[in-house]
């Protein structure tokens, strides 16, 4: 700490080594992603908003979660988060279910299709995970990236918050 003026002294970086640091770390996820969902594509025929979509619903305990709460984990609107539902809805993957307890309410919940198909997106995206990415880095390192990237995530919120 600086005595005068009490706040931390942080090393500087120059403005070209900041910019390349980014990039560095875009070129990664971008390069690695891109293989994810060139898999899940070429797997199940799912864009990535279908694909997250199916994996939260297959994660949780109900096979269930309120559409509002999935439109905004996809960053998507209502509305643009209902073409993804009837997408998936006009595969069977899915189905619309009222709330009991509150009508404003509506669950996307998955089929007996569904279930079955969100399990194997979420084998597929973890051996895609382990191969390009805990394996290049390894299981310590990636930990470290992931670590680092939630730390960004929640320093600097999600866009539009």
């Amino acid at each position: 700490m600086n005595a005068d003026t009490k706040t931390a002294v942080r090393p500087t970086v120059d403005d070209d080594a900041a910019v390349q640091l980014w990039g560095r770390v875009i070129r990664g996820f971008e390069a690695t992603n891109a293989r994810v969902q060139a898999a899940i594509k070429a797997a199940f025929s799912l864009n990535p908003a279908e694909a997250q979509t199916m994996l939260q619903l297959g994660a949780g305990p109900e096979r269930r979660a309120p559409m509002n709460t999935l439109a905004r984990a996809a960053s998507f609107t209502s509305g643009g988060f209902t073409k993804i539902a009837d997408k998936l809805a006009s595969r069977g993957l899915v189905v619309r279910t009222a709330c009991a307890e509150d009508r404003r309410v509506t669950y996307l919940e998955l089929t007996p299709a569904g279930v079955e198909l969100a399990a194997e997106l979420r084998c597929l995206v973890a051996d895609i995970n382990r191969s390009q990415f805990i394996d290049v880095l390894g299981p310590e390192r990636a930990g470290l990236v992931a670590d680092a990237m939630l730390e960004l995530y929640e320093a600097n919120g999600t866009p539009g918050a």
